[in-house]
């Protein structure tokens, strides 16, 4: 891999930082981004993953979904059964994944700021670092990959700044069930109340919201999970913000513009977002067909997938048969 070193542009700003890459080709890297229209004075950290000799065309950013940070994809333990990142380094794929603004190792405003808009703009900064050469290789096609919030981030993000070259939305849909929303409403605290998140956030900010107790019920099937993952992920659940929450529909409008390759996934269990999991959705999640045909509409102009892992919940990374939806996204990666 090549190496990620600090750069500058303009008046000096750093443009990426970056610790000595390890032998398995990753480094954390840290992306100075804005808030808004002035000065690069926040930052998006990431652990960034390219193959051994030539690190290839083709870089996907990978985006998690709120309470989670990057080590969603890159789940701890278990053999790396759980994790996406390598898996896909395995096959020989580059990936980026970030912790959104506000979460994990990437600077936390006051959570009012962190909206849906905010996390899709500093995505977007991310991701002209890649295109530039400023994270140590000028990446000719980027794919964006989201899960659940992360997935309308992205969705966002391609609709709003047509950069991207394809975009992989998994754990969602345009018709949030009401009871699988429910679930994880009930739990939400403020996250300075929780003593897993309390340390974590801006001191006294109760803007940051924590929601423990959640995964179980609302992200997980019982048939197709490990009790001893879900705890796992219980116990790293991360702080998100009230901001994210109050700014989650304004994506919905900018997915009919968005003209790139779209690949939906989704647990056919889920309850969030699929009818098949019981919490109210109206998204059909039988077969990828009647995902694709509840999906059409709001991507009129893009050419679009659909893929349905079965038995699965929300979090299809954590599910016990994970390895079909990893197989799936990288043969549809490889494939735009």
């Amino acid at each position: 891999m090549s190496a990620v070193v600090a750069s500058t542009i303009g008046l000096g700003v750093p443009v990426a930082d970056a610790a000595p890459p390890t032998a398995a080709g990753c480094t954390d890297i840290s992306v100075p981004v804005s808030l808004g229209d002035g000065p690069r004075t926040s930052h998006i950290s990431g652990r960034y993953c390219t193959p051994a000799g030539h690190p290839g065309t083709t870089l996907q950013v990978l985006v998690p979904g709120a309470t989670y940070d990057r080590s969603y994809w890159d789940f701890p333990g278990f053999g790396d059964r759980y994790s996406y990142v390598k898996y896909a380094s395995r096959a020989g794929k580059a990936t980026l994944a970030i912790d959104p603004i506000g979460v994990g190792k990437s600077s936390k405003p006051p959570g009012w700021q962190v909206s849906a808009p905010t996390a899709a703009r500093t995505l977007h900064e991310v991701i002209s670092a890649a295109r530039t050469g400023r994270l140590g290789h000028r990446w000719d096609k980027i794919v964006l990959v989201g899960h659940s919030f992360g997935s309308l981030t992205a969705m966002l993000e391609a609709g709003t700044y047509h950069d991207v070259d394809g975009l992989l939305v998994s754990g969602a849909s345009h018709a949030p069930g009401p009871g699988g929303i429910l679930q994880i409403q009930s739990s939400v605290r403020p996250a300075l109340s929780d003593p897993r998140t309390a340390k974590s956030v801006p001191a006294g900010d109760y803007t940051y919201l924590s929601v423990p107790g959640a995964r179980a019920k609302a992200f997980y099937a019982p048939r197709d999970s490990d009790p001893a993952v879900v705890a796992a992920d219980e116990a790293s659940r991360v702080a998100g913000t009230i901001g994210v929450l109050a700014t989650i529909p304004v994506f919905i409008p900018t997915t009919f513009g968005i003209k790139v390759p779209v690949l939906i996934a989704n647990g056919r269990a889920d309850k969030v977002f699929c009818a098949q999991g019981g919490g109210g959705s109206l998204t059909d999640c039988t077969n990828a067909q009647t995902l694709y045909r509840s999906e059409r509409t709001f991507f009129p102009v893009a050419d679009l997938s659909t893929y349905v892992l079965p038995g699965s919940g929300h979090s299809l990374n954590l599910a016990l048969n994970n390895r079909a939806f990893f197989a799936r996204a990288l043969q549809w990666a490889d494939a735009i």
